[in-house]
């Protein structure tokens, strides 16, 4: 069965880290930095490189099993995830989109947790646009 690997932790320890970086920016650019001289600038830099380092890291964590290309399932952090849909939103999604009723209500939901219900909807557009010259052709002669 399918495991969800934990992307959650990459992602959090790159925000922390981008935040690290950044104070670090910060206090270059600062008094204090102007004040303490070139140790200091050094001592900033070797500092940033570290974090620089863990943030790619990470984020070559993120880009390979990203890389993998699942559409359902995917590996992508929780904060990358749309909301998944309600009951009553479905049925009001149905309601509006008729075209929805060519795909079972599990299949709707799988796909719009992944890509979203308008994408579904556009899926489903296409399907009965070209559903004419697929039967067609598929009459026999």
């Amino acid at each position: 069965m399918y495991q969800k690997p934990d992307l959650n932790a990459p992602l959090a320890r790159i925000r922390e880290n981008t935040a690290k970086f950044n104070a670090s920016l910060e206090r270059h650019g600062s008094d204090e930095g102007r004040a303490k001289g070139l140790a200091f600038d050094i001592g900033l830099l070797e500092e940033r490189d570290d974090i620089a380092a863990v943030i790619v890291k990470d984020f070559g964590a993120i880009d390979a099993e990203m890389s993998k290309c699942r559409i359902i399932d995917s590996s992508a952090p929780t904060a990358w995830t749309v909301d998944r849909l309600t009951d009553e939103q479905l049925a009001l999604c149905k309601a509006d989109w008729p075209e929805l009723g060519m795909f079972a209500d599990d299949t709707v939901r799988r796909v719009a947790d992944v890509v979203g219900i308008r994408m579904v909807r556009a899926m489903a557009q296409e399907a009965v646009r070209r559903a004419p010259a697929v039967l067609k052709a598929r009459e026999p002669k």
